[in-house]
Parts: C-alpha cells; structure tokens; sequence
C-alpha cells in the first residue's frame, strides 16, 4: 500500500516537474537554424574574422552568413540575440569548408540592436569569439 501511495506522488511529481519544464515561454525559445550553402561573392557592411570561421551580419535582408575556414569535421555557428527584443539563436554551419559561405535568412524588427559572435566547434566542445553589435 505504502508503495502505491509513493508511486503516485512521484508521478503527480513528475508531471508537475513536465508541465513546468516541458512549456517554456514563446520568449525563451531559441531559433536555430542549419545554414545552407550559398553561391556569395558580395561585400557585407559588418564582417568578422577570426583562423576558424568568418561572419558577416547584413541588415539588408537580415542575412547571417557564416564560413568555416578549417577542413577539421567540426562545425561552425552564427550566434545571435536581439538586444532590444526577446529573441535569439543560431545558424549552424555542419556543410564543411568546401562550402564557403552559408547563410540563415532572419526577419529582425528594423532598428534593433543584433548582438553576435561566432563559434567554432572541436574535440573540446564550443569556444565562440567576443560579442559585436549591429543594426537590424
């Protein structure tokens, strides 16, 4: 009997602990795209470079193109938040150095801050560069 009555508090638990965690917020969703390879050989008005990936952040369209620059398996990443909203995220770039430049299409409100770095990934997990800040 005893057992029965434990059993079901930690399932009540349990689905408390679900609705709770398992529900978050519309605002703290992130967004996180797969890059995809793009035939680009334009100039961008915020570039960044470092040895393992470049970005570029293009208010015009509110293209995030993201390079990997080294042929070593791992990937890539653009990753954002909006500064004066509640969004955030990331384009991933798992296509490789052969592909040069990929890209996510966003859709920032005009006038807001973006706050970007870029991030590379290894045998180490993630290391990502300073924060920079454009105009949407």
């Amino acid at each position: 009997m005893m057992r029965k009555r434990i059993a079901a508090v930690m399932a009540a638990l349990a689905v408390s602990l679900f609705a709770v965690l398992g529900t978050g917020s519309p605002a703290s969703a992130s967004d996180i795209n797969q890059a995809v390879d793009a035939d680009w050989t334009g100039s961008c008005t915020d570039r960044r470079y470092t040895p393992n990936v470049d970005g570029c952040f293009q208010p015009n369209g509110d293209d995030l193109w993201v390079k990997d620059n080294v042929a070593n398996g791992y990937g890539v990443k653009f990753r954002w938040y909006d500064q004066d909203g509640d969004r955030s995220g990331e384009c991933i770039n798992s296509l490789g150095k052969a592909k040069a430049w990929t890209y996510c299409n966003k859709d920032f409100p005009e006038n807001h801050t973006i706050r970007w770095s870029l991030c590379w990934d290894s045998a180490n997990g993630w290391d990502c560069s300073d924060w920079f800040s454009s105009e949407s």
